[in-house]
């Protein structure tokens, strides 16, 4: 079994347990159809109400819908007029367009009640595993932890907040998106929800407690209790006499509240379950569970406080939502597997239903004719009355075109436009009404007129590149902005001419569609050198019947590189054992920048020995480093310089170095070269004899000496 409470069903005056789903909470789920507060009038669409009236007998069961196993929960999303129908035993939610199952969606573990969220535009739907799915369309985008055994939900339009009952927790708890932002705690087992907009109020049915908690939905606290039949279960709200009303599923009534009051008892089938109101009749569909085994079970039709009719459906009925886009009540059979579809209307004698347009939007440029959209009428009742199909809502300047138009249903049809040069652009919805046999119904179809295509380019940023013979040049980057029409299918492709010899351009994002940004490169190939020769290249973008060029300035340069060259070796001729030098010249080629580092070889013969820098910096062009070399034997010495920088190698031609021996010092004397030194020796020898002659004169002279010389 999958299910923690019970379904009592009467059986010969006895109460017999029968263990099921806990879809025996799914039946209020239904009291937020449509996205709309429960009660409000809404427009029965596709039918003529001054041409129907109510059916006296309260409906009839116009179609049954196989769906998944055991459903319960069931909700009316206005948002897409589709009708959600739980399957507990399948873990799935159907989703029925009119009477037709067009799609299913797996949640979680044994889904029981439903809900649509017009805020939102989400349903909302209750997992025994302590979880609620959320789904967009056909599609669960979200899971909400709640608390235990979550059963049924009602949206409160006013504060946009979800209800969902935790019949084991016994609080609600109240989601906003996607997120719980309050838990309230209510009476035991709470098993249905509804929210009355005419005074705000959240009205909480408690199972196991016999009553119904109030809970004022801006504070989100109980504000009342109020006691109603045994084992309460559905909950519903009638917008047009302001009532609140409670399926007592052991008590086999309905109790009517107003307010917090009960202010009347009505005696309905037997163990009603779910409650919906329609707005369009205005009457209260309950769904009477019955006997599990015997087909004994129906809808009863309440108006006001009065069951005005009876309606046989499927077996076991366990949940009932009110479709305001077709008028239609649909009740889940949980036992039959089925959905029982009532129409609360007399049946017109020809009938039939609109196909959503395919595709559901057209765009087209102004000037051209439209993609046609197929639409089909499909017969639903009586015999096919040829109908009429016809356009409005048309800007001035747009025509609508039909084939087969008119025809009889079942049949389809295309429609296509067309719209002047001077018709606005801008997205239009239009109308498609098809008209016959006293029935009319209308579909509508975007239409989207947009102006020819057309785009400019922008400079190119950068507006000039240089690119190296055997390279790649950086890239500059062009957009072309949409300024008419649309871009969604149309490209542009983008070309560069004219190209120099052995150059090649590089696109990236080439085609698309503007506005959108391309960027434009070039290689070269190695040869021939083409050294700071400038070309201007147009680049065209061309797409849509449109074409835009700008140019941009393509400089070609030879490679860059350095030349290495060696200066006259000075003096010619080396004594050994002294230095030579010559002058290194490292020489920038093609705007060649950076450091080259400088090496000797060794000499030819060996015995040469040299210094040199180990480098030179390119900021001027060409740097100069001075080779000095030396041997201590005499000889013709060879050395070339080379030169490196990255993968470029440069060497100077061969450095002779003539080394010649050292001669013998000629003869000194006294440190002077022999021919002064010896010519000083005899000069200081003569001095020595004069003056030892002028020393032996004085001694020999008699000492009395000469005669004075006369005065």
């Amino acid at each position: 079994m999958r299910s923690s409470f019970p379904r009592i069903v009467a059986v010969a005056g006895l109460l017999v347990l029968v263990v099921l789903s806990s879809l025996a909470w799914a039946g209020p789920r239904e009291i937020s159809s449509g996205g709309a507060k429960i009660g409000e009038n809404q427009s029965t669409e596709g039918f003529a109400a001054s041409a129907l009236t109510v059916d006296s007998g309260g409906g009839t069961v116009v179609a049954t819908i196989p769906v998944g196993g055991n459903p319960a929960g069931v909700a009316y999303d206005s948002g897409n007029g589709y009708v959600y129908v739980t399957n507990p035993f399948s873990d799935i939610v159907s989703v029925i367009n009119g009477t037709t199952v067009v799609a299913t969606v797996p949640v979680e573990y044994n889904p029981s009640g439903v809900a649509y969220d017009s805020g939102n535009g989400y349903v909302y739907v209750a997992n025994d595993t302590t979880y609620v799915s959320v789904i967009n369309g056909t599609t669960v985008v979200a899971t909400v932890p709640v608390g235990g055994e979550p059963n049924a939900l009602a949206y409160d339009s006013e504060n946009g907040y979800v209800y969902v009952t935790n019949s084991d927790s016994q609080t609600v708890s109240v989601i906003s998106g996607t997120v719980v932002v309050a838990t309230v705690p209510v009476g035991d087992g709470p098993s249905g929800v509804a929210y009355d907009s005419g005074n705000g109020y959240v009205y909480v049915s408690n199972y196991f407690s016999s009553n119904v908690s109030v809970i004022d939905g801006t504070t989100n606290t109980v504000v009342a209790t109020v006691p109603v039949g045994y084992l309460p279960r559905g909950v519903a709200y009638d917008s047009e006499n302001m009532y609140v009303y409670v399926a007592d599923y052991g008590s086999n009534n309905v109790s009517v509240i107003d307010g917090t009051t009960v202010v009347a008892t009505v005696p309905v089938g037997t163990l009603p379950g779910a409650l919906a109101y329609d707005g369009g009749n205005g009457f209260v569909y309950v769904a009477n569970f019955g006997s599990y085994y015997y087909s004994s079970s129906n809808v009863s039709v309440i108006s006001g406080t009065v069951v005005v009719a009876t309606v046989p459906v499927g077996n076991c009925p366990d949940g009932v939502a009110y479709d305001s886009g077709n008028g239609y009540l649909y009740v889940s059979n949980y036992c039959s597997g089925t959905v029982s579809v009532i129409s609360a209307v007399e049946q017109p004698s020809f009938d039939f239903s609109l196909s959503s347009p395919s595709p559901g939007s057209i765009s087209f440029v102004r000037g051209d004719t439209s993609p046609s959209s197929s639409i089909t009428a499909t017969l639903t009742t009586g015999s096919a009355v040829p109908v009429t199909i016809t356009a409005s809502d048309l800007p001035d300047g747009v025509t609508a075109y039909f084939t087969n138009n008119p025809c009889s249903p079942t049949c389809t049809v295309s429609v296509s436009f067309t719209a002047t040069e001077s018709v606005p652009t801008g997205t239009v919805t239009v109308s498609i009404n098809v008209t016959g046999g006293g029935r009319s119904h209308s579909v509508s179809l975007q239409l989207t007129v947009t102006a020819a295509f057309g785009f400019f380019l922008s400079t190119p940023s950068p507006s000039s590149l240089i690119v190296v013979q055997g390279g790649t040049s950086p890239s500059s980057s062009i957009t072309a902005t949409l300024v008419d029409g649309a871009a969604t299918s149309t490209d542009v492709t983008f070309t560069a001419s004219p190209l120099p010899t052995g150059i090649t351009a590089i696109f990236t994002n080439n085609p698309c569609s503007p506005t959108c940004t391309v960027t434009v490169g070039f290689s070269a190939t190695p040869s021939p050198i083409m050294d700071n020769v400038t070309t201007s290249i147009s680049i065209v973008a061309a797409g849509g019947g449109s074409y835009y060029s700008v140019a941009i300035s393509l400089m070609v340069r030879a490679p860059s590189d350095f030349s290495m060259s060696a200066g006259a070796v000075s003096p010619v001729q080396i004594s050994a054992g002294s230095q030579g030098t010559s002058t290194i010249m490292a020489t920038a080629l093609s705007g060649f920048t950076g450091t080259v580092g400088l090496s000797v070889s060794a000499s030819s013969p060996s015995g040469l020995t040299c210094t040199l820098p180990s480098s030179v910096s390119f900021g001027s062009s060409p740097q100069a480093a001075t080779l000095s070399c030396g041997a201590t034997a005499a000889g013709d010495y060879a050395v070339t310089v080379t030169g490196t920088s990255g993968s470029l190698t440069h060497t100077t031609s061969s450095i002779l170095f003539h080394v010649v021996a050292a001669s013998s010092p000629p003869p000194s004397f006294l440190g002077l070269p022999a021919p002064e030194g010896y010519a000083l020796l005899a000069g200081i020898s003569i001095a020595v004899v004069a003056i030892g002659v002028v020393l032996t004169l004085r001694r020999v002279r008699p000492k009395g000496g000469s005669p004075p010389r006369p005065s």
